[in-house]
């Protein structure tokens, strides 16, 4: 950790290196965490502008709202400015790392509000605690239904007497209740007659430092 910093304060000292560095690519900040281990991680998850997503959307040029607008070579980039930005300031201590890329297509979510452009889409919520209306669950997937605020709704299948199938439910969440939140991208079917017709599911995450 940095000297006499807290993780919040660390936090809030990377997102000012670096969003002043991504605007200067066109890009915009989608979230950032730290990963404490032997040494600190830092992921910082460039993506296209919340303007130019909107464009896009309009105009449907880009794929389910998620754009191929980010790349290794930019990613590279804004890691090393960043990087020289958090050593000149001093922000950590001891030996740390850190991480550029774009959100991929399972994109984590670092805010409500992120959610918004994927409702109808199929989300995967781990929360902190059991769900205070279904007794022991804490991981929950399904379609995004709705959004609003700081609260969204998502469908999940419950257990049912045995013997019977899985009931669909609408659940209400809170974000505050939220450890993790994930977009589930399933990739079209391109296999070859007769090989098979399970969907492609795999992580988009692009390259950095």
């Amino acid at each position: 950790m940095g000297k006499g910093l807290s993780p919040d304060q660390i936090m809030r000292r990377v997102r000012e290196a670096a969003e002043p560095v991504a605007a200067s690519f066109g890009l915009a900040i989608w979230g950032i965490e730290m990963v404490s281990g032997g040494r600190a991680t830092v992921r910082i998850y460039v993506d296209a502008t919340p303007e130019t997503l909107a464009a896009a959307a309009e105009e449907n040029s880009g794929e389910d709202g998620v754009l191929e607008g980010v790349s290794i070579d930019q990613c590279a980039d804004i890691s090393r400015l960043v990087g020289l930005a958090l050593e000149v300031d001093e922000v950590f201590a001891d030996a740390w790392v850190l991480e550029v890329s774009s959100p991929g297509f399972e994109r984590l979510f670092f805010e409500p509000a992120q959610l918004k452009p994927y409702v109808g889409r199929d989300i995967d919520v781990a929360l902190l605690d059991p769900h205070p209306e279904i007794a022991g669950r804490r991981k929950f997937k399904g379609p995004l239904k709705a959004v609003d605020g700081d609260r969204f709704t998502m469908e999940v299948l419950l257990s049912v007497s045995e013997g019977e199938k899985p009931a669909p439910t609408e659940v209400s969440i809170f974000w505050n209740m939220v450890k993790k939140a994930r977009l589930i991208h399933i990739f079209p079917d391109t296999s070859k007659p007769g090989a098979g017709k399970s969907a492609k599911k795999a992580s988009g995450k692009g390259g950095g430092k």
